[in-house]
């Protein structure tokens, strides 16, 4: 038998061992590319959500009624937005729904002498150099986790401080539960100046397999 026959027979099979191990390094490498890429999509679908809810905040929607949460649930369609049953007025904390989002919404000033000349005379202004709440409303479903871990606005929590039904704080000068501990972290604003703040929460993206955002995807946009 000539010789590059003989080798060649030795060497029958070799290439399907060859594929198989392709095989298993492509086959897993493939699956997590696209994985991650569709976790890409839903990540920039969820900026997208965040800023238009966010815009129309600062343009004035009331997002304590029912219709404006609707709007901000049908912006949402299809990452898990609950707002639960219709009701009338005003509802500044609609959330302990359902499902897997939750929107945040914060109107922000800061607050230097200026402000502070609005209080009548003689009494302290608590929360001079610092950045206080004028508003916060939040609805869907507070008690969504992202990996396991809860979930709170980067920002701060005013829970403790004295708000009306539409969501605005009384006594924002005066009361040191209206101070937005963490806002400096991530604005810088003048005297009086006001910013507009929405931050979106929705867990468990329909792909996970350890890919890009795992377990849920976190959007914050400022205005």
């Amino acid at each position: 038998m000539p010789f590059s026959s003989r080798k060649r027979s030795r060497q029958r099979g070799y290439e399907i061992l060859e594929f198989a191990l392709m095989v298993c390094l492509l086959v897993p490498t493939f699956l997590w590319v696209f994985i991650n890429g569709m976790n890409l999509i839903r990540l920039i679908q969820c900026n997208q959500i965040c800023r238009d809810i966010g815009n129309l905040f600062m343009q004035g929607v009331d997002y304590s009624t029912y219709q404006a949460q609707q709007v901000a649930a049908t912006l949402a369609s299809g990452y898990g937005l609950q707002i639960g049953s219709s009701y009338t007025g005003s509802n500044r904390s609609n959330d302990t729904n359902g499902g897997s989002g939750w929107v945040i919404l914060s109107e922000v000033m800061y607050v230097g002498s200026s402000a502070c000349s609005a209080l009548p005379s003689g009494t302290t202004c608590t929360n001079n150099g610092k950045y206080v709440y004028l508003m916060r409303v939040d609805f869907g479903n507070k008690s969504v986790l992202i990996n396991g871990n809860s979930l709170q606005s980067a920002i701060g929590n005013p829970s403790a401080a004295t708000f009306n039904s539409q969501g605005y704080v009384q006594n924002y000068l005066t009361d040191a539960n209206a101070v937005a501990t963490y806002a400096g972290n991530f604005i810088t604003l003048g005297d009086t100046q006001v910013a507009y703040i929405c931050e979106t929460f929705f867990a468990s993206p329909t792909l996970g397999f350890s890919a890009y955002p795992a377990g849920g995807i976190t959007s914050r946009t400022f205005f």
